[in-house]
């Protein structure tokens, strides 16, 4: 559930490859954006269309940082598909997490959609030198010596802002043999936040980024757990599993 930041320099390699085809393609006249029913295409010569924000949710970035985001996953082929609920609160549940190219997907999404997002790291990330990129690309250290616990530390994060979007992968760490258990934190921090649930979908098989449905906790965990999980059934992650 607490990213594991060094694992993703393994990555690099292969996402530079991916950003200089990017660059490429953003400076063609020839390649445009488009879209229809909040769907990311890469078609030409037509408009493009993103998943609609509201009022509600936090934003970040700007105009460079959206269209850079955009050049790079249209250079790997993928799209954003679904919508997210006009909420100030929101907990975004992220599977199947099985590569670290989970993370890379999510954050070229946040920066498409322009919103504020926030994930959870180790606290001894945040010393120098990587204190401030963690900061400032929306890391929350984590304190496992703190009296209070990890969901509790959570609901304080959501407590403390009248508007916030935390990013959390329940499988936490990556499983590719097999499917995991989820841990349950997720659901207990949308309860005591009050947040409602938003499903973020790592389709790998149709390199599509689904956002949605929206979920809010009932309280019986078991019975929206079967109904949560039923809607990654099928779907290929980076690396299948058995």
């Amino acid at each position: 559930m607490v990213l594991s930041f060094w694992n993703m320099w393994f990555e690099l390699p292969r996402l530079w490859d991916i950003v200089f085809v990017g660059v490429r393609q953003l400076v063609s006249p020839q390649s445009s954006w488009s879209g229809s029913e909040n769907v990311m295409t890469v078609t030409e010569n037509q408009e493009q269309e993103m998943p609609h924000l509201g009022k509600s949710i936090p934003r970040r970035g700007n105009r460079f940082s959206k269209t850079g985001a955009r050049a790079v996953l249209k250079a790997a082929g993928w799209r954003i598909v679904g919508e997210v609920p006009d909420e100030p609160k929101i907990l975004l549940v992220g599977a199947p997490h099985t590569s670290n190219w989970d993370y890379i997907f999510t954050m070229l999404t946040v920066f498409c959609l322009g919103a504020d997002i926030h994930f959870v790291a180790k606290k001894s990330l945040f010393k120098f030198p990587l204190g401030g990129v963690m900061r400032f690309s929306g890391g929350i250290p984590l304190d496992r010596e703190a009296s209070a616990g990890f969901v509790d530390q959570m609901v304080d994060e959501f407590n403390a802002r009248d508007s916030f979007v935390l990013a959390i992968m329940p499988e936490g760490t990556r499983a590719r043999a097999e499917a995991c258990q989820w841990r349950s934190g997720f659901y207990h921090i949308a309860q005591g936040a009050g947040a409602a649930i938003v499903l973020v979908i790592f389709d790998y098989g149709r390199k599509t980024m689904r956002l949605g449905p929206t979920f809010w906790p009932s309280g019986d965990y078991e019975t929206d757990l079967d109904d949560i999980q039923s809607y990654f059934a099928g779907v290929q992650g980076k690396h299948p599993r058995s």
